[in-house]
Order: structure tokens, then sequence, then C-alpha cells
């Protein structure tokens, strides 16, 4: 079968159901998990699901059970799959993007805390404290997402999904409401004892990226453990 019939099994419109892993074509029409050709609300049949398996909460054993029809024509790369292969084992050993991720979290979540203590009893300390976790967690936010962005294409061959697309947005948000709140503190160092529009939006830059960050977290764990 090529690439174009496959493409056309979708489950849909009386078409049976048909998926692509490592070259072979397997019918998951009768599978009570693909109902209407679509796999835990984000898998469609028709589509090639070797990049996907490497993040999934299961192992292949799950084909052992599902009918073999054929095998792609002329269009799976041995090559190109074991580059692919090496890159994964990377992520398997060194879990990159999960080990990132923790370092905005937290850190933009203590500045806002700091941020609250210090507008609650006036200690300059927390306020100095909320204005360098903000800079680290800025800056800690690239490679996070960076390896995200790494795991998507390795796991995921870059399939946009609501998933994905909310996580792009949120973090460009959470990039861009760091990098302003910190040139408002850096040119105005003063800006937490003022009580001006500059100051109120400084606040509300600060303690919005604590549930920006959160909310990109809270998706990359639905990646991990679909509903």
């Amino acid at each position: 079968m090529k690439k174009k019939d496959l493409n056309l099994n979708t489950g849909k419109d009386g078409n049976p159901a048909y998926i692509l892993y490592k070259g072979k074509i397997y019918d998951v029409t009768k599978s009570k998990l693909w109902a209407g050709g679509i796999h835990m609300s984000r898998h469609k049949a028709g589509e090639d699901l070797t990049d996907f398996m490497a993040m999934a909460p299961h192992g292949e054993e799950v084909f052992e059970k599902v009918e073999i029809i054929g095998e792609l024509e002329n269009e799976f790369s041995e090559a190109s799959e074991d580059k692919k292969d090496s890159y994964r084992d990377f992520y398997r050993k060194f879990h990159p993007h999960p080990l990132m991720i923790h370092f905005p979290v937290a850190l933009f979540i203590f500045g806002a805390l700091t941020q609250i203590i210090f507008l609650l009893w006036g200690n300059y300390s927390f306020e100095k404290t909320a204005y360098y976790s903000l800079i680290f967690a800025g800056l800690t936010s690239f490679p996070a997402i960076f390896s995200g962005l790494f795991s998507w294409w390795i796991n995921y061959d870059l399939t946009m999904t609501k998933i994905f697309r909310n996580k792009l947005i949120f973090s460009a948000l959470l990039i861009f409401l760091s990098l302003s709140a910190v040139i408002l503190r850096t040119i105005y160092s003063d800006i937490s004892f003022q009580m001006n529009s500059v100051s109120v939006i400084y606040n509300f830059l600060l303690f919005l990226a604590a549930p920006v960050t959160i909310f990109i977290a809270y998706y990359g764990g639905k990646i991990t453990w679909p509903s």
C-alpha cells in the first residue's frame, strides 16, 4: 500500500481505519479504542504513528492483537528512523524536557509568592528576591521550550494538535510576560514602591506568569497521560 492510500483509510465515511507503525499497516477498524478513526481524542487513523509511540503510556505490545494487512511500499526509511531512534534513546536516558520544565515552573511561582509577601509586609528583600526569581525563571524558560520542541520533533514528528498548539501559544506568552516584567523592573528599580499604572502593569505581568507556566505544564501532562 502507498502512503496516499493509507491516508484515505481514516475510519470515516465507510472507510476502514488503518494505521502505520514501523512500516507495517495495521487494521484497527474493529477496535473500540479507535471508534470513529480517533484514538484518545488525539491520534487519527490513516497516519504514521511510529514517532508517537515513544511517548505513549504503553509499548508496542498493543499491536500484538491487531491484524497486520501489509507494509508501506518503498516509503519507510530505515536510515532515517535509526537516526531518530538514537535521538529517542538520548531522550529516554536524560529526559531533557521533563528535567528543564521544573525550573521555570518553580521559579515563576516562587517569584509570585515572594512578591506577595513584599506587598503585604513591605520587606524589600522579598521584592528583590522576586525580581531575581523572575530573571532566572525567564532564562530557564528557553532551554525548557527548546527541549520541548526537540521532544515534539522526535516523538510526534511536529504533528500539530490542540495540545501542542496551546503549549506553543502560551510558551510565547510566557516569554513575553517575563521579558516585559524584567525590562520594567530593570528600568524602574523602585517600581514596586510606586502606586501608579506602571507598577500595576509590572505586578500583573509577574503574577500572570505563574498560572501561565502551570497551564503549560498541565498540557505537558496531558501528552504523557491523556484522558
